[in-house]
């Protein structure tokens, strides 16, 4: 399974890794405050393709994108 993570601090709502997923898989939310923030749709994990396009597009460097294998994902649970 694979996670995606949006570093809040950083999204700025621009919709480029809602542009450039094949799959759909990312949508741009309203959250509190008004501000914009990007978020991934629930069929991501199972549906996404490691494609990193998400993540190389975003200008902000929001988007962090870890496979359940990932030794550093385990370090986060922990």
């Amino acid at each position: 399974m694979i996670h995606h993570f949006i570093d809040q601090e950083r999204c700025d709502g621009c919709g480029r890794c809602v542009e450039i997923c094949n799959l759909n898989l990312w949508e741009v939310v309203e959250v509190e405050g008004g501000r914009a923030t990007a978020r991934t749709v629930s069929e991501a994990a199972r549906t996404c393709h490691f494609c990193f396009f998400c993540k190389d597009i975003c200008p902000q460097n929001a988007v962090t994108i870890l496979s359940e294998e990932d030794d550093v994902l385990g370090r986060i649970i922990r």
